[in-house]
């Protein structure tokens, strides 16, 4: 049987991973609006496969692969590993969980439930990782006073995205892992001795 914590589970997962998709592909992990030595108008941003630069007067706006030097960096492909896994187990979950609610009969696959659940609790606290990684590594340029101010980058708007969809993985397999209880209760509920007992 379908339960309200299931339900609620399904709904905000798929939310979830699509933020955290949105943060993974949209260039705005660290941006730099007003730097010095550019004109005002000019802005700059850069994701974890493309860099861009944005002029505002002219609603222009130019995307190019990241510089060689940086793309092969470890943490950069660190923190590209850690959030394409987060998103393929966060897909592959999904097909588990409504695998096992089992849409076409009355009686749900707690198990298959549970295990859904546990795979999206991990999605989530992988991405989580992954952006308070690099937004810690953001801060520490900020702050390094060897760093000139003209590189020293402020956290973009994939940040509050992947934090979020991040945040909504983590709740959702809560939500779903909670049917590991109703396995055990249903199996106990279910168990039969193999013999007769006279009292």
């Amino acid at each position: 049987m379908t339960t309200c914590t299931m339900l609620l589970g399904l709904a905000i997962a798929p939310l979830g991973w699509v933020l955290m998709l949105a943060a993974t592909v949209t260039p705005q992990w660290q941006e730099f609006h007003e730097r010095p030595g550019y004109p005002q108008d000019v802005s700059f941003s850069d994701g974890l496969w493309e860099s861009c630069v944005e002029v505002t007067s002219i609603q222009g706006k130019v995307c190019q692969p990241l510089p060689e030097e940086m793309a092969v960096s470890w943490p950069i492909l660190l923190v590209r590993a850690l959030t394409v896994s987060a998103l393929l187990v966060g897909f592959l979950s999904y097909g588990l969980a409504n695998a096992g609610v089992r849409w076409w009969t009355e009686h749900s696959n707690n198990c298959l439930e549970g295990v859904s659940g546990l795979l999206y609790l991990l999605s989530g606290l992988v991405y989580l990782c992954a952006t308070s990684y690099m937004a810690y590594r953001i801060i520490a340029n900020i702050t390094n006073l060897q760093v000139p101010e003209e590189d020293k980058y402020h956290l973009g708007t994939c940040f509050y995205l992947g934090w979020s969809g991040g945040a909504a993985e983590t709740f959702a397999g809560v939500c779903l892992a909670t049917s590991f209880q109703r396995v055990n209760y249903n199996c106990l509920r279910n168990l039969s001795l193999p013999y007769d007992v006279d009292y």
